[in-house]
């Protein structure tokens, strides 16, 4: 039966270009574009088994990442329900950029943004690190919602609020790894928040696939597309460790 389970999920994560999506009609859109940073993952001061770490991961340029943010925004509106929303993942480095670009594009509103603080994965031996992700979060309608409490640590323990979110990266041992990905914690704060039971969630940059994995223990349905083929490896891995545990 959980062979079943997998291959059937398995078929919702497609080898696809960004700009050949359209007409998905997502009620929520959660996607981690690259850096643009010539980031690969397999950095020797990361704490990881890089033989582990799989190849394939496609790093936008910087002299081509205005181009590319564009094209996302084009391939979220394109994609999202008239009142769907989106919520896109950046690094402090070309933050501005995916900003600017938001505030230009026409069909989609810069809501808000959020902060997400994890814990660093280089080595630092004289005292813990940390990093920060923002969040940008836009709509393309004038109509959308959100649950005011999840059911993670979040909102359980201290003050809940969409400002600052507190969540450690989950690192998983021995196993195939994407250069980057989503912890599910954080995930399931997002979609516990932004989204309902039977909705739609949508990665056109997905990786790893996490954020399905996340989609389905939650009852959401859910579709992924990447370019790197290597991902959808990274995402078999996961969900027979997820579904297992």
């Amino acid at each position: 039966m959980k062979n079943n389970i997998i291959k059937s999920l398995l078929e919702k994560y497609y080898i696809k270009e960004m700009s050949n999506w359209e007409n998905i009609n997502a009620d929520l859109i959660i996607t981690d574009p690259p850096f643009g940073i010539e980031f690969t993952g397999k950095n020797r001061n990361y704490h990881r088994n890089r033989n582990n770490v799989v190849n394939g991961y496609i790093e936008w340029k910087v002299k081509e990442y205005t181009n590319e943010i564009r094209q996302l925004l084009e391939t979220i509106k394109k994609n999202l329900k008239e009142n769907g929303q989106a919520l896109i993942f950046s690094g402090w480095n070309n933050s501005n950029i995916i900003h600017n670009e938001i505030l230009k594009f026409k069909g989609l509103t810069l809501r808000g943004k959020m902060y997400w603080t994890y814990n660093f994965a280089p080595a630092c031996k004289l005292r813990p690190a940390h990093n920060i992700y923002e969040i940008f979060w836009v709509t393309k309608g004038e109509k959308w919602y959100y649950h005011k409490r999840c059911s993670t640590i979040h909102c359980k323990e201290g003050e809940p609020n969409l400002t600052t979110l507190i969540f450690k990266r989950d690192y998983k041992m021995n196993m195939p790894k994407y250069p980057t990905r989503l912890p599910f914690n954080l995930l399931q704060c997002l979609l516990e928040h932004f989204s309902n039971e039977k909705d739609l969630i949508f990665d056109p940059l997905a990786g790893s696939g996490m954020l399905g994995i996340v989609a389905h223990i939650l009852k959401r349905n859910f579709v992924l597309g990447d370019l790197n083929k290597n991902g959808k490896i990274v995402f078999k891995a996961l969900l027979k460790y997820y579904l297992k545990n």
